[in-house]
C-alpha cells in the first residue's frame, strides 16, 4: 500500500533525467560507461572467475581442476569443500604449494595419462580448466571427457577453455582495446594524441605475437597450441552424453569457454 510519502518520492523523479537515465551503453564491449570512467573495466581472468566459478562453487562443492599450473584459478576454488588438481607437471615444478599455500583440502596429482583413475567415481560436482586443454591434442581432450564421465556427479557443471583459431583470428582483426576509451578521459588534446600513438604501438607488438601464435602453433617455449575448435568440441561432448549449456560463455575475447553439464 502506497503512503503519501512514497507517492511524493515517486513524483520527485519527474523533474530529473529528462530523456531517460543513461550511464553508457552496456552493449559496447570496450566503451567506458560515463558514470564509471576509468573505473569501468574488469580484467578477463577476474570476469572468468565471476562467470564460471563463483556461482557454482561453495563450501559443499567437490571441485576438480584440470591443469592448474601455478594455481592462479585454484585460489578461486579454495572455498570449496575439497579441490582435486590434475596436471602433467609436478607441484614442485609448478611451485604450486608456494603460490596456493598449504591447503589440507586440496589434492594435487601429477598425471601420466588421461584416465583420471585417482578420482572417486561419482565424486566430483564441479570441473574447471583454463589454459590447459589448448595445449593437448583433440584426442587427449576427448579421452579426458570420456574418462571423467563416471567421475562426475549428475548435474555437475563443467567449464573448459579450448583453442579455436577462428575466434582467435577474429580477436586479432577486431583489435578490442580499452585504450581509446581510456585516452578519451584525458582532457588535453596533444596528450591524447601522444598516448594514443604509444598505445597503438604497444597493441601492434602484442598483436604481432598473437599472429605468430596462429602461424606457428608450436610456441617458442615448446608448448603446442592445438585448434580444437568450438563446434568440434561441442559435438564431441554431446556424442559422449554431456549436455552443453553454452558453446562459449563469452567472457574470454580470444578463446571459447564451453559450459557443459553431466546429466
Amino acid at each position: 500500500m502506497s503512503t503519501p510519502v512514497l507517492k511524493d518520492h515517486l513524483t520527485s523523479f519527474r523533474q530529473i533525467w529528462k530523456g531517460g537515465f543513461h550511464a553508457g551503453d552496456p552493449l559496447d564491449r570496450m566503451g567506458s560507461a560515463a558514470s564509471w570512467g576509468l573505473f569501468g573495466y574488469v580484467g578477463v581472468p577476474y570476469a572468468i572467475v565471476l562467470r564460471c566459478i563463483r556461482p557454482y562453487v561453495d563450501e559443499s562443492t567437490v571441485a576438480l581442476e584440470i591443469g592448474p599450473g601455478r594455481g592462479a584459478y585454484t585460489r578461486a576454488l579454495l572455498g570449496a569443500a575439497s579441490v582435486w588438481c590434475l596436471d602433467a607437471l609436478s607441484a614442485e615444478h609448478n611451485a604450486f604449494w608456494k603460490y596456493v599455500g598449504e591447503q589440507p583440502h586440496v589434492q594435487y596429482f601429477e598425471v601420466h595419462d588421461f584416465e583420471c583413475a585417482m578420482l572417486p567415481d561419482d565424486g566430483i560436482d564441479y570441473m574447471f580448466s583454463y589454459g590447459t586443454l589448448c595445449h593437448i591434442p583433440f584426442e587427449g581432450i576427448e579421452a579426458y571427457a570420456a574418462a571423467l564421465w563416471p567421475k562426475l556427479r549428475s548435474g555437475a557443471n563443467c567449464f573448459w577453455m579450448v583453442a579455436d583459431y577462428e575466434k582467435y583470428r577474429r580477436f586479432i582483426e577486431e583489435r578490442p582495446s580499452v585504450a581509446p576509451a581510456l585516452v578519451s578521459q584525458i582532457g588535453r588534446p596533444w596528450l591524447r594524441r601522444l598516448i594514443s600513438r604509444v598505445a597503438s604501438q604497444v597493441e601492434e607488438r602484442q598483436l604481432d605475437k598473437y599472429r605468430a601464435h596462429i602461424a606457428a602453433p608450436e610456441g617458442p617455449d615448446g608448448s603446442w597450441w592445438y585448434d580444437a575448435g568450438t563446434s568440434r568440441t561441442v559435438a564431441m561432448l554431446k556424442d559422449i552424453g554431456y549436455r552443453v549449456i553454452e558453446p562459449d560463455v563469452g567472457v574470454d575475447p580470444r578463446s571459447p569457454i564451453v559450459h557443459f553439464v553431466r546429466p
